[in-house]
C-alpha cells in the first residue's frame, strides 16, 4: 500500500512541479524579434561608414536579392536609418550608393536532449544573419558581417518561436535518439501498467 501511494504522490509531484515551472517562466525571444536584432546590430558597421561620410549625404540603396530576404532587410534598414537620406528607388540626385549583397538569414536546431528522465526536452537554437556591402565613391571592398544568437529552448514552445511569415524563421527539428523514441517511453508504460496492477492487487485484498 505505501508503494502504491508513493507512486502516485511522485506522479503527482513531478506534474504539478512542471506545471509551476512553465506558468512563470518567461518566454523565449521569437526567431523574428531575434533576426530584427541581430541585423540591427549588423548594421552598426554601416553606420560608422555614414558617420565618417557625412549623414547629411543622400544614399541609393541596391539590395542584390529577390527572395523575402530582401523584404526583410530593407525593412530593417528603414527602421534603423530613419532619420537619413536614404533612397530605395531609381535617382539621378544621389551622392553615394550602398549596395548589399550575400543575404543570408539561417535558422537551426541541434542537440535534442531531457534534462530529467520525465522532464521537458530542449533544443540548442542559433540564429545567423549575414550580408556584405560596399559604398560607391569609396575606397571600400565587400566588407562582411556576420552576427549570431545561440540560447536553448523547450520544444513546446518552437510554435511560439517560429510565429511570423518569414520562412527562414523556421527550421526542422533534430530526430530523437533510439533511447528517447523506444526506451523511455517502454518504461513509461511499463511503470504505469505496475502501478495499476498493484491498484488492483491492493484493492483484491
Amino acid at each position: 500500500m505505501k508503494i502504491y501511494w508513493f507512486c502516485i504522490l511522485s506522479v503527482l509531484f513531478i506534474s504539478c512541479n512542471g506545471n509551476t515551472q512553465d506558468i512563470y517562466s518567461e518566454l523565449p525571444k521569437t526567431n523574428l524579434n531575434l533576426f530584427q536584432g541581430i541585423t540591427s546590430e549588423g548594421l552598426n558597421e554601416l553606420e560608422d561608414v555614414i558617420t565618417i561620410i557625412g549623414k547629411d549625404k543622400i544614399f541609393k540603396i541596391t539590395v542584390d536579392d529577390t527572395t523575402e530576404r530582401k523584404d526583410f532587410f530593407v525593412n530593417e534598414l528603414k527602421q534603423k536609418f530613419h532619420n537619413l537620406k536614404f533612397v530605395y528607388v531609381v535617382s539621378d540626385s544621389v551622392d553615394y550608393e550602398i549596395r548589399f549583397s550575400n543575404l543570408k538569414f539561417i535558422t537551426g536546431y541541434t542537440n535534442l536532449r531531457t534534462k530529467k528522465i520525465l522532464g521537458d526536452e530542449y533544443i540548442d537554437r542559433e540564429l545567423t544573419a549575414m550580408f556584405s556591402f560596399s559604398v560607391s565613391g569609396k575606397d571600400l571592398n565587400f566588407r562582411k558581417v556576420n552576427k549570431v544568437f545561440k540560447d536553448e529552448v523547450k520544444i513546446d514552445k518552437i510554435e511560439y518561436i517560429e510565429s511570423g511569415n518569414y520562412a527562414f524563421i523556421k527550421s526542422v527539428l533534430p530526430e530523437k535518439t533510439f533511447l528517447k523514441k523506444i526506451i523511455i517511453p517502454a518504461v513509461i508504460v511499463a511503470v504505469s501498467a505496475i502501478a495499476t496492477i498493484l491498484f488492483f492487487t491492493i484493492r483484491s485484498k
